[in-house]
């Protein structure tokens, strides 16, 4: 029961330890800390330092830190009151959470996408068929295709969409001009015309799981999940070897608290990449939905033993206290009982 109440507030995007029950720090009255982890929901992790803000409700001024390349990050001496964290990384789903103090010493943050999975151009991190960039493809739409490559790479996202536009309407059945249009438009918020592109990219080329999995993806992002996980297990049947569909299956499951089909997704895409964190973290948050204490708190000792030069990771540690709390009640309650 104990197990069962520890994550009963627990939130998927952002988990706050104070939902567990942690302790706050021995701060004034008039002010606490505020700090946590960034985690990326693909492999790789931070290449340098993110800057991280914190506003505060009604005030024009805010309040900057910058995370170490683990993502954790803290401010000191916040005074009581409402805040915002805010967290922006290029090819991330933006992060903009209230959180109050001296409410919530200490938190998660998810970073979910998928523009930073790979080489940064169109058409995913998946090889396509060469023919399909050529066969049938007028030279004006592989013109505009190629200038939206450059504007993207030049970061002007507006005229990188309307070269694909252009590009897709000459050449209705590009199956890359698609993919990218569909790429773009998610980036920039407009979700419902990245829907249909992804949907004609899959009709194009049924063989390629990226478009269901961005698709996937982007029902996770409207809270549609039983869309999510239809889509998502269907790109699985394509690609059973990619790592980043098995977590955003494992994501819709858990939505859906089917928590032991969550684990399965989780545990895959941990096996498929040894690298992806945010697999391992989702997969400890599961146990301990599942009650299953033990086996949380000993994959939570293999990410703090695998951190690199022994960097510490306060937030990962904060939870596995409270943890370590969960199982000396039970156990308390197990030996009253004898």
């Amino acid at each position: 029961m104990f197990s069962h109440n520890i994550l009963v507030r627990f939130a998927f995007i952002l988990m706050t330890c104070s939902s567990l029950g942690l302790a706050q720090r021995s701060e004034p009255a008039s002010s606490s800390s505020l700090g946590g982890q960034i985690v990326l929901s693909v492999h790789g992790g931070l290449k340098e330092p993110l800057l991280v803000l914190l506003d505060h409700s009604g005030s024009k001024k805010d309040q900057r830190t910058f995370t170490d390349l683990r993502g954790n990050f803290e401010f000191r001496n916040v005074p009581k009151g409402s805040y915002n964290i805010r967290v922006r990384l290029e090819g991330f789903e933006s992060v903009n959470y209230p959180v109050d103090i001296p409410g919530t010493p200490y938190v998660f943050i998810f970073l979910n996408g998928s523009a930073a999975r790979g080489p940064s151009a169109l058409g995913g991190n998946r090889v396509v068929d060469v023919r399909q960039l050529t066969a049938n493809i007028p030279k004006q739409a592989l013109k505009e295709y190629e200038k939206a490559v450059r504007e993207i790479k030049d970061h002007n996202p507006q005229r990188a969409i309307e070269r694909l536009e252009k590009s897709v309407k000459l050449a209705p059945d590009f199956y890359n001009g698609h993919l990218g249009l569909a790429q773009e438009y998610r980036k920039t918020g407009r979700l419902d015309a990245a829907e249909q592109e992804f949907i004609r990219a899959f009709e194009l080329n049924p063989r390629e799981g990226t478009p269901l999995i961005q698709l996937g993806e982007i029902y996770l992002e409207k809270n549609d999940f039983e869309r999510a996980a239809e889509a998502l297990s269907q790109a699985i049947r394509i690609e059973p070897g990619s790592a980043v569909a098995h977590y955003a299956l494992g994501r819709a499951r858990y939505r859906l608290s089917e928590y032991a089909e969550a684990e399965k997704a989780f545990t895959r895409a941990a096996l498929l990449d040894k690298d992806f964190e945010a697999a391992e973290l989702m997969l400890v948050h599961v146990y301990v939905r599942q009650g299953k204490l033990s086996m949380a708190l000993s994959r939570m000792d293999a990410l703090l033993q695998r951190n690199p030069g022994n960097i510490p990771n306060p937030a990962l540690e904060k939870f596995r206290s409270e943890v370590v709390a969960a199982l000396a009640k039970l156990k308390q309650g197990a030996e009253k009982q004898k």
